[in-house]
Formats: structure tokens, sequence, C-alpha cells
């Protein structure tokens, strides 16, 4: 076999290989001083495959960990030649079954194989499992999938032929003969998650002897999960850490994250993909010049992550056309490998250079080798740091023919990742604080397989029902379960007789003033159970009123000053052609007719180097819109103005851009919008840039047909079933019993306003005749939830609408319409927000982000200007 160019180990390298092999050397000379025949062999060799069989290669991607790991199993597979010499039995011979994480990469792992190691001899299972035909240094290369999934058609290598026997028959065959079973499972954090199939086969079929793990997710759970459900009690671990490798020059220095931010006013509208990908593009090229202009031949390679958005990928083969790349025919530099498209010969595109980009989902993401990759270009939205030490690995490895090159350009030491979802550079970061923790460490070669009786207490159940192995001394007796049984008994004795007592003095204090038990009011005022401000009646009237009503009546205070009727508005649409009076106050001004024709914003691109967690100096970039998000928000804007249900929203629309028309022929720029794909291009960029431009049109023109009435007057008084608690300033001197949790802290605000400036407050109910409300839009009525006369208010006729919000921006966005609301006679609405149940905030909204912000901190001062 020619191995000639096979890889030179580095010195860390050549340790972890002699570290692995001695242990297991170790192994293997222990279980050959086992005799076969003993009762005990099978319990004593379980005993040391779970102490000395199992290896952990951990090291950054790019590190050599299956260089290492290959070496390692070549090495052991040769000690069949030598014997133990406290036994005089010689070594066993060792095949191996290499587990790779996808299909696509069992050509890689294959060539790697017969690349890298001399008496390691490849083998595919799926057609070649002849048991007569078996080696020390055999290694099968296949996938979970192809023998470790409930479905038989995947699994054919599990089902036997006259030619060839199942791969379950050739492991029992290869043991029969005296081989061990090694496996070599390759990007292990990945390979195992939720595969039970995987785990059965692993330790039903193969159960190993030996197990070699490879990955570059330091401590990773599903490693952890897996060594406990297979009994592996000491993962003797092989760790490298990335400034070893860096030193070797076999992975960059680091990796440069870039991120994109837009004002909020047009974040929605940026074609971030494209951005992403025109950035990618343009380092790429630096890059490929970069390489030129230092005397290398090298051609880097460009990856495009692509998301799984219908037309994903030929809509980025279409991008990249239009920036400069040949995509047909032979001569195109473009190659893709989705699920949908796999590419047969993708293990072949590291070497190939005529290839400078390659389109993929997600299989490339994990396992791939390009060492020429120096750019990543990520439509993908995933934070997930697992994913993000893949996406890392795939351009941190350095190309052989940079690796002993002095004095590169420093560009060169770096990778490059474009990321068109912000808020992906989480996974990204932590992934590389996570590769940042592993430090350079050998594992241990001794043998520790002394099992040690542990004594466990007897386990208790607690007085709640949980289990414990903790004991209580309740004084000097412990607590047993049947104490704990009387303790639940006793206490839930207790609970009952609190319930009862509860339940009469709740009974005392609620007296229903009726005509047979009025003549407990004056007993139950001595005792400060109900309020002064109810009323007593005479005889006679409590014989009259009782027939209606019993309980409490509240009069209206008039003495305060307070309007005996309050106003409410209406929408009166009778006979009005809506769609044109919107039309008419439409404003194409200049500034609408500039944002017609935007087809690009400024943003901010930020790097950072996600190793050393440092950022680069912010950059300007120019970033399209993307004509799709457009339309959307340009829908958007139309749908939210008609909650009234009172405009015909495709009329609006054809009025409008018709109107559009007309505007850019008296601007003479009509030119510009030479299709109809133009022109409504052009009307939905002002739509979707200039959203308050209709908002405001609509406001006008409904606010002339918005006329207001006088309600009925408030009523004489009110009554309830309950005493109310006294209140100094409210119209019928108590606290309403419909205030929630926040409203009737707000009720006691304006109560014990000591500036004088609160005259009169009034609980605003809703659906009532003589309650004051507004058209809102999605609303057909508001009803704030305070009137209150204001000392001092030449506004509003001395009248401030109030309402009191829990969330301020709620998804139904009906905080978002009421901050915005204005009553023709008492003007603007004020919201008020209960930060913290500590302080009353005056809540705002913000039309260059649509949401409401909190303002500033309410003082009695800001009714009488608000």
């Amino acid at each position: 076999m020619d191995n000639k160019t096979a890889t030179v180990l580095k010195q860390f390298q050549k340790d972890a290989v002699n570290n692995g092999t001695a242990v297991f050397k170790t192994c293997l000379n222990e279980l050959s001083k086992l005799s076969k025949v003993s009762k005990s062999y099978n319990e004593n060799k379980r005993v040391i495959v779970s102490d000395v069989g199992a290896l952990l290669f951990e090291a950054p991607t790019g590190s050599g960990k299956t260089l290492m790991a290959g070496h390692v199993g070549e090495n052991i597979s040769q000690l069949y030649t030598t014997t133990n010499i406290l036994t005089n039995e010689r070594i066993p011979k060792v095949i191996w079954f290499w587990i790779a994480p996808f299909t696509g990469l069992i050509d890689q792992a294959i060539r790697t194989i017969k690349k890298e190691f001399i008496t390691l001899r490849a083998k595919n299972p799926s057609i070649d499992r002849d048991p007569t035909d078996l080696k020390s240094g055999d290694v099968f290369v296949t996938t979970w999938a192809s023998v470790a999934v409930s479905n038989e058609a995947s699994r054919k290598v599990r089902q036997g032929t006259e030619e060839m026997p199942s791969i379950d028959s050739l492991v029992n065959n290869a043991r029969a003969q005296g081989f061990v079973i090694g496996v070599i499972i390759d990007e292990a954090h990945h390979t195992f998650r939720g595969q039970t199939q995987a785990f059965a086969f692993y330790k039903n079929v193969l159960s190993p002897e030996l197990t070699i793990l490879i990955t570059a997710t330091p401590r990773d759970k599903n490693i952890d999960h897996f060594t406990k459900v297979n009994g592996i009690t000491n993962l003797r671990r092989i760790t490298v850490s990335r400034h070893q490798a860096i030193e070797d020059h076999l992975i960059k220095e680091g990796v440069k994250v870039a991120v994109f931010k837009a004002p909020t006013d047009v974040q929605s509208l940026i074609d971030f993909k494209r951005t992403a990908l025109k950035q990618g593009v343009a380092t790429h090229n630096k890059i490929k010049k970069t390489l030129l202009d230092a005397g290398q031949t090298l051609v880097p390679l460009l990856l495009v992550q692509v998301d799984s958005d219908p037309g994903s990928v030929d809509q980025t083969v279409q991008w990249l056309k239009e920036m400069g790349f040949r995509t047909e025919g032979k001569s195109s530099l473009i190659r893709i490998h989705t699920a949908d498209e796999p590419d047969p010969y993708l293990s072949t595109i590291a070497a190939d250079e005529s290839v400078e980009v390659l389109i993929f989902k997600m299989a490339v993401a994990t396992g791939f080798d390009a060492p020429r990759a120096f750019t990543l270009v990520s439509f993908r939205s995933n934070r997930d740091d697992d994913f993000g030490v893949q996406i890392v690995g795939r351009i941190l490895r350095v190309d052989r023919r940079l690796q002993h090159v002095q004095g590169l350009p420093k560009e060169l030491n770096y990778g490059y990742v474009f990321l068109s979802n912000n808020s992906n550079q989480t996974g990204l970061t932590s992934a590389a604080q996570r590769i940042n923790q592993v430090k350079t460490e050998l594992a241990s070669v001794t043998t520790n397989v002394k099992v040690v009786p542990i004594d466990i207490p007897e386990m208790e159940i607690t007085q709640r029902g949980a289990e414990s192995f903790l004991s209580y001394d309740g004084g000097n007796e412990k607590n047993t379960v049947g104490d704990a049984n009387k303790k639940v008994e006793l206490d839930q004795t207790k609970a009952n007789e609190l319930e009862k007592n509860n339940n009469v003095f709740k009974n005392e204090n609620s007296p229903i003033v009726t005509a047979k038990n009025i003549y407990h009011v004056d007993l139950f005022k001595e005792w400060g159970l109900i309020n002064e401000s109810a009323t007593k009646y005479s005889d006679s009237e409590l014989n009259s009123q009782s027939s209606k009503w019993s309980g409490y009546f509240y009069y209206l205070n008039k003495d305060l000053g307070a309007p005996r009727r309050f106003r409410r508005a209406r929408l009166s649409l009778n006979n009005v052609d809506i769609v044109q009076h919107i039309v008419g106050r439409f404003r194409f001004d200049d500034d609408s007719l500039l944002a017609a024709q935007q087809s690009a914003a400024k943003i901010i691109m930020e790097e950072i180097e996600i190793f050393g967690n440092t950022k680069e100096r912010p950059e300007e970039v120019r970033a399209e819109l993307a004509q799709k998000e457009v339309d959307a928000k340009a829908q958007l804007t139309l749908l939210s103005v008609d909650d009234l249900d009172v405009i015909n929203i495709r009329e609006l629309h054809e009025a409008l851009q018709n109107q559009f028309r007309i505007e850019i022929e008296r601007k003479g720029i009509d030119h510009l919008f030479d299709t109809e794909d133009k022109v409504r291009s052009g009307f939905h960029k002002i739509l979707a840039l200039r959203p308050l431009q209709l908002k405001r049109a609509v406001s006008e023109a409904v606010a002339q047909f918005t006329e207001s009435i006088e309600c009925e007057p408030l009523p004489d008084y009110i009554n309830t079933f309950e005493p109310l608690d006294p209140s100094r300033l409210n119209l019928y001197g108590v606290f309403p019993e419909d205030l929630n949790t926040w409203e009737r802290p707000f009720a006691e605000y304006l109560d014990n306003d000591l500036s004088g400036i609160v005259k009169w407050w009034h609980r605003n109910p809703p659906r009532k005749g003589f309650s004051v409300t507004m058209p809102l839009p999605g609303q057909p009525d508001f009803y704030p939830d305070f009137i209150v006369g204001i000392n001092g208010r030449t506004r509003g006729n001395g009248i401030l609408l109030i309402e009191t919000k829990r969330v301020i921006n709620d998804q139904e966005r009906n905080a978002l319409v009421k901050t915005q609301a204005v009553h023709p006679d008492y003007e603007k609405v004020m919201m008020v927000y209960w930060e913290e149940k500590r302080e009353w905030q005056i809540v705002e909204y913000d039309p260059k982000t649509d949401k409401n912000f909190i303002d500033r901190v309410l003082r009695p001062e800001y009714f009488a200007s608000y």
C-alpha cells in the first residue's frame, strides 16, 4: 500500500496515541489472564472492560482526533504477535467497527484509513462480510443508520444472504475465531443522541471489549449518558487543548463571527440572508487574493449553509450567480449537497479546487473535512452550542500546504462566519467557551477494578411523600412513616377547625341590611364593620326598598363639582365614502416618494472573535431590502388600520396605488416605475417604510366622522350587597367593588392626593349608558378605567381620562391602541403602569418602534398639563 502521503504526527499526537495504546494494552493483558472456562469469566471480563476498555479523544476539530484514534486502533491490532509474559497467552487479534455519523462520510473515512494507516484494512460491511477473510486490523466502516434502525429495509447488513452472513453472525464468527471486537465512534456526541436502536446494537450485538469515542464537544451529556447505560465505569479521557493545536499550526488562531444590526424601523424589511452572503463572498474574494499575493496556489472554499425554506438552494445559487460565480455546466464553481439533492462526490470536494462554493443544509456541518475552507455563511436559526462547535470546526482547520509556511498574513490565521440571524451568535460564543475549557491531558493507564461495597441507609418516606435517605430525629424518637401519617392527620384536624372558625368570622363580618335586620346597623357601625356613608332608611322606606333591593346604598356627591352627564364619542359613517376621504388625506410628500425609490439601507456589521471574546470596530454596510418582507409589512400596515371594520381594504389599496401613479407623474419620476410590478413595489415600500402615513390619514378621516354625544345622567346612587370602604374623593364616597388588583391601588393613589390637584374621581364602568366611551381600532368601544376632575386643567373641560394597564405591550395590541386614544372632548387618554407594585409610571407610544414604553414616574402635577 502506498503510504507516502501519510501524515507525520505532531509530538502531542504521538503522546496521545502512546497513551491510548497503553490503556488498551492493559485491557488486553488483563483479559488474557482470564480463564474462559471459569464460571466468573463473564463477570471478570465485564469489570475489566468497564474500567480500561473505553477511551475518549476530546479535542477541537482539526487537531487530529480521528488520526490519533486510528493510530491507537492500528497499534492495538498488531499486538497479537506478542505474548502476555505472565500467562504466556497471546494477545488476541482485533477487528474494528468504525461508525461514521453520516453515509456521506463513509468514503471520507475509508479514504483516511487507506491513506494514513498501513496495517488497517478498510472494509464496507454492505458488500464485504466474509468471516473466512478476517485479519487483525480489519475495519468495517458503517453508520448507525445502516445497522441500528428499526426499519429492516434500511439495515440490510443485519440480514444474512447465501453469499454473506449478517453482521450479527459476523461478530459471533469473529469471536469464535478468537478476535476481540473494537468500536471507533466518530462524532460520538452526535451519533448517540436519542438513538435507542444504536444503544441496543452496541451493547447486545457488538458488545465490544474496546471502545474509542471521538468528539470535539467537551463533557457532553450524551456521552455521559452513554457510559452510564453501557456500564462504563471509567471512561479514560485523552484531551487536547485548542492552544496546543494552534502551536502546531493545525488549526487557525480564531474565528470571527459577523452579525448585522439594523435600525428598528427597517429591521423587518432587510434581506439579511442576501446581506450575509454578499459580505461572505467579499471576504472569500479577499482571502483568495491574499493567498495569491502570498505566493500560495491554494483556492479557498466558501461554505454556505441554507435553511429549510422552500427554494432556499435555488435562491442562493441565483444570488451567487449575480455575485460573479459561474453556476452552469462543468465549469460551475458551485456544488450542492443536501438530503434532497446529495452530491455523490462530496468527499472529493475538499481536494477539488475547481469548486469554490459548497451549498449545504445540515449534513456537512458534522464531520466534513475541508481544510481549505476559510469562510462560512449560515442562514439557519440555531442557538445550540453543540451545533456551534460543529459549525466552527468546518473552518478551523489549517490546510496542510499552509502549516509550514512562515510569515503568512494575519488574515489567514482566522476563519470567518457570517450569520443572517444575529441570535445564532449565542450558540457560537458558547461553543468557543466550551472549546477553550479543554486542557491537554492524558488518561491514566493503571487498572482500578476493585469493587468496594457501599452501605446505603434505609429509605424513608417524608411527611409529604418524598423519598429520603436522611433520618430525622424528632426528640429521641425516629420520625417513621407511621409517625408522619399521624402528624398529617393532626394537621388536617387543625386545618378543619380553622376553616370552620373562619366561616363563622366571615358570616359575622358580612351583614346584609334588610328590613328584618336593620336594627343591627347601629351596632355594626359601633364595631366598625360597615361604612358611615351607608344610608339608613326609615321603616317605611325599608319596606318599599326591600321588595326591590337588599343591601347598601351610596348616593352621588353633587358637591364635588363633577358634571351630571359626561360625553361619549361614536363613529357616524352613514352615506360616507371613507376610502375617498383616506386617499385625500394620504400625504405623498417628497419623503414618501423617496421611500418608494429606496432599495437598500445602511446597517451595522459587528464582528466578534469568539475564542478571545474581542469585538472589532463595527462597519457600516449596505443591505438590500427584501421585497417579500416589504410586501408583507405593507399588507400588515393596510390590515392594521381597519380594526374598526369600516374600510374595504382591497378598494383602499387600489385607490392609493392609483393616486401613487398620479403623484409620480406629477413629479416626473414615472420612468423609474415603468412596470406594474415596479409601481406596486414602490407603493408598498411607502406603506412599509412610512406606516404612519396611512395611519395618520385614516385617523384624520375617521376623526372627521367621529361625533360627541351626551351620556345618560349618572345614577343617583349605587347599591351593593357588601359594605364598601369609604373614599374621600370618589363621586359616591366609596371604593367600587369591581376594582381589580391594580385598579384599586391606583384609586387609592388618587384618593390620597394631598396637593389638591385631584378634585374628584369616578370609576368608569364598561357598557353603561352613563359611561365615557370612544371607538378604537380592534374594539368598537373603549371605556377608560377612570374619569378624574383636575384643578387647573384647561384641556378636556378640566377632565382627564386614565387607563391602568398590567401589561403595556400585549400580543393583541390592546394596550398599543389605547395609549394613542384621543377623545373629542377630553383629549388624550393617560395610561399608567404599576411598576413592580411600587411606583406608578406614565406609558407612552413610540411610533418608530410601534411599541409602548415607560416614559416617567407619575406625579399629580402632570395631570393638569397632560
